[in-house]
């Protein structure tokens, strides 16, 4: 569920490509040594020309204050949601909200949404009617090196490091798995409220920082590593090997799609209604973002990646609808894109711009998901908000009220 921590205009350098990790005894005798240093002579002539290329072919941010809209590409769009679909604020405030989950109801108990803010620290719970409190503190960080831990980010104005938990999911036990992002793994909360740490690294080597899960009905939980744990982000002397997409199932952590297979940094990822396949995000600020699919096998293991859909409305956080469309998200200016499961653009949700007022706010989309116990509302998390939308055909839940 991908985050907006590549605000930050460090990362908006980030096209050039992932650079391998630190070694300091004689480094070039190592394959991540060679491409590191490799990497360092190329560096300032790829991250100037990645950054002016994604200047120049990205259009302005408009300095005028836009409302919702919606912009329909194919006539099936009308049987998801009503062209006079109304976005509802629910909640305001965060700063940076992302990552969100449905709870659904269970017994008496109304369900609700979570949501991981990666500024502070915590996963919230959030009703529908609005109402916000703390579901779980130090959801991110539970340590105490603040010197070394937390990229630096830049939203509307201001400078931030983060020090937060990037997604959220459950399982079909009901069980809570997030992205613990500077404590470099993936946790899980137990029915007692202990935390277990299902992965925090591969082969006596970190994560980066693990940014957004899919779970698969059979409890495997496949998940992209970032660079938001350590400070410097990619550039930290701490990296040990690239991001990567991997996969968690009975306490094995296994290696998916490398950095290099997948052409981009990892960052959005979600699973068709029967886990058959896997889709990424490639490209998160790359003119033309694109989403490939990738057939997962029996053994856990993902065949070929394809090309999916390319365009607006790519970049972070993604889910699937009972129907098996994609629903996923571009941060900047905030746009959400639904595509069929064949690949077909069905249109694009614009959510409301703030335009250039100061001091200077950050209205995005991070991240979605399917809520309400019929899951026919889409909640989004967009930095400073949580909105939702009605829905006319359902989506899919998460956890013990998954249907596909």
């Amino acid at each position: 569920m991908r985050l907006a921590f590549r605000f930050a205009p460090a990362l908006r350098n980030r096209e050039d490509g992932a650079l391998g990790p630190l070694t300091r005894a004689e480094p070039w005798r190592t394959y991540e040594g060679r491409y590191l240093m490799k990497s360092r002579w190329i560096l300032a002539i790829t991250l100037g020309l990645a950054w002016s290329c994604a200047r120049a072919q990205r259009p302005l941010p408009d300095p005028s204050p836009h409302p919702f809209s919606i912009t329909k590409s194919d006539p099936s769009l009308d049987a998801l949601l009503s062209p006079n679909a109304t976005l509802r604020t629910v909640a305001a405030g965060f700063g940076f909200i992302d990552g969100p989950v449905w709870i659904a109801r269970s017994g008496s108990a109304e369900g609700y949404l979570l949501a991981s803010s990666i500024i502070d620290n915590v996963i919230y719970k959030v009703t529908d009617a609005g109402k916000v409190s703390v579901y779980l503190d130090q959801a991110g960080y539970s340590g105490s090196d603040f010197a070394n831990v937390g990229k630096l980010a830049q939203v509307g104005r201001a400078h931030v490091i983060l020090f937060g938990p990037g997604c959220t999911g459950v399982d079909r036990q009901g069980r809570l798995i997030w992205c613990a992002g500077q404590d470099l793994a993936i946790k899980r909360l137990e029915k007692d409220g202990s935390r277990t740490v299902l992965a925090d690294g591969f082969e006596g080597k970190h994560f980066n920082g693990p940014n957004d899960v899919a779970i698969t009905a059979d409890g495997a939980v496949f998940f992209t590593d970032s660079d938001v744990g350590l400070r410097g982000g990619i550039h930290s002397p701490q990296v040990q090997m690239p991001d990567s997409v991997w996969r968690w199932k009975d306490g094995k952590v296994t290696q998916v799609v490398s950095r290099e297979q997948l052409g981009a940094e990892p960052n959005g990822i979600a699973l068709s209604p029967d886990d058959k396949y896997l889709y990424l995000s490639a490209g998160t600020l790359a003119p033309d973002p694109k989403v490939l699919r990738y057939p997962v096998m029996p053994d856990g293991s993902v065949g070929p990646g394809e090309l999916f859909t390319h365009g607006s409305g790519i970049g972070d956080g993604m889910k699937t609808d009972r129907a098996g469309n994609l629903w996923s998200v571009d941060a900047l200016p905030g746009t959400i894109r639904i595509t069929s499961a064949s690949g077909r653009l069905l249109g694009l949700l614009h959510l409301p711009t703030l335009g250039d007022a100061e001091p200077r706010k950050t209205t995005c989309a991070s991240s979605l998901a399917f809520g309400g116990d019929d899951a026919r509302t889409l909640y989004i998390t967009a930095c400073e908000y949580i909105y939702a939308l009605p829905l006319l055909a359902p989506g899919l839940l998460e956890g013990v009220a998954h249907q596909p």
